[in-house]
């Protein structure tokens, strides 16, 4: 299973939809995307993809986005609880006070907002931030029964 990771897309203001559209949407089975997407167009336009979207409002999206999404949220894919949070209900998304932002148990977490890719493992949780794709970074998260790898992609 392939899952694209991106978060801080940031159109209209630091990024533009020419940049979405160099992605290859095909090879992936879901899209999670961990906010700031900044307009609603945003979210139409990664629901229009083949992979099934799931996506978290950040701090800079407009009300519709904040309308349509939740702040947080725990899917459950193969054997994997992954928990999808922006990243500034906690500074500049310290993974470690955002595990504990979820009531349920994960075994992933994704978040964004500090536009710095990471991938670390806190308390046996795996914790992942794609970096800012207004920076052109984003990640794509491959699970194969029980190996989780992630690849830094860039446009």
């Amino acid at each position: 299973m392939r899952i694209l990771l991106i978060s801080d897309i940031h159109i209209p203001t630091r990024n533009r939809y020419d940049y979405l559209e160099k992605i290859d949407y095909n090879r992936y089975d879901y899209i999670l995307a961990m906010g700031d997407y900044e307009e609603e167009e945003v979210l139409f336009y990664f629901k229009a993809q083949k992979p099934i979207f799931y996506g978290v409002f950040g701090n800079m999206d407009e009300y519709d986005v904040k309308y349509a999404l939740p702040e947080k949220r725990v899917i459950k894919l193969n054997d994997y609880n992954i928990g999808l949070i922006h990243g500034h209900q906690a500074g500049w998304g310290d993974p470690v006070r955002l595990v504990n932002r979820f009531d349920e148990k994960i075994n992933i977490l994704l978040y964004g907002h500090s536009h710095r890719k990471d991938d670390t493992i806190i308390s046996g949780i795996r914790c992942i931030n794609p970096g800012a794709f207004c920076d052109g970074k984003y990640a794509e998260l491959e699970i194969r029964s029980e190996e989780l790898l992630v690849h830094w992609m860039e446009v």
